[in-house]
C-alpha cells in the first residue's frame, strides 16, 4: 500500500477509536443522572464569603426525585429545609433561582436548557467527568461567574463562584437509588 492509501485508513482508524465528542459525553453525563427515579444522599457544604474570615460548613441529607425536585436538608449546625420543585424554587435570591433552574434541567435531562444559559464543556469520560458551567447571558454573570458539576455515577460535588468571588462547595455521598419517594418526602414537595 502506498504512502497516500495509508493516510486515509489511518485516519478512519483513529476516527472510529476516537472518544466520544465532548457534546456526546455531556449528554451521556445529564442522561445517567436523570435515569435515578430517587437519589438520597448525605452533602457538606462549604461557603467561603470575603467578608468572614472561615467558611461557614453545614451538613445534611437531600432527596433528588426525578418527578418532583429537590430536597436539601440542612442538619448542622443549624436546622434548615429547602425544597427546589421541578415546577420552581424555594424561596432565594438570583443564585438560588440559577440554581434551581440548573437542578431542573438535570432533573428533566434537558442539555438544551444548560445549553440555553450556560457554555457547558465537558470533561473525562462517563466514570469519571467534569461539567464546566460558563453564565452566557450577562445578567447571570453579574451574580454568578460559574459553576461546576463532578462525578461519576452519581452528581458527587458542586462548586459554584459568584460574581462577587464568594464560593460554595457541596459534596455529597452515601448515594441510595430507590424507586420512588416515601410519603413524608411527598408531602414536603405538597407543603405550601
Amino acid at each position: 500500500m502506498n504512502r497516500f492509501g495509508l493516510r486515509p485508513l489511518l485516519a478512519a482508524l483513529l476516527f472510529i477509536s476516537a472518544p466520544a465528542r465532548a457534546d456526546d459525553l455531556a449528554d451521556r453525563i445529564v442522561e445517567r443522572l436523570a435515569s435515578y427515579p430517587v437519589v438520597r444522599a448525605d452533602f457538606v457544604q462549604e461557603r467561603t464569603v470575603a467578608s468572614l474570615t472561615k467558611p461557614v460548613t453545614s451538613s445534611g441529607r437531600m432527596v433528588l426525585s426525578r418527578e418532583q425536585g429537590l430536597l436539601w436538608n440542612i442538619e448542622a449546625p443549624v436546622k434548615a429545609a429547602l425544597v427546589y420543585s421541578v415546577t420552581g424554587a424555594a424561596d432565594g435570591g438570583a443564585v438560588q433561582a440559577e440554581m434551581s433552574r440548573l437542578i431542573r434541567a438535570i432533573i428533566a435531562a434537558d442539555l438544551s436548557e444548560l445549553r440555553a444559559t450556560f457554555e457547558v464543556e465537558p470533561r473525562g469520560d462517563l466514570e469519571r467527568w467534569t461539567l464546566h458551567l460558563r453564565p452566557k447571558a450577562r445578567e447571570a454573570a453579574q451574580y454568578l461567574r460559574g459553576i461546576e458539576l463532578a462525578g461519576g455515577k452519581h452528581l458527587e460535588s458542586i462548586g459554584i463562584v459568584e460574581a462577587s468571588g464568594d464560593r460554595m462547595t457541596m459534596r455529597m455521598k452515601n448515594f441510595v437509588v430507590a424507586a420512588e419517594l416515601d410519603a413524608a418526602e411527598r408531602r414536603r414537595f405538597l407543603a405550601p
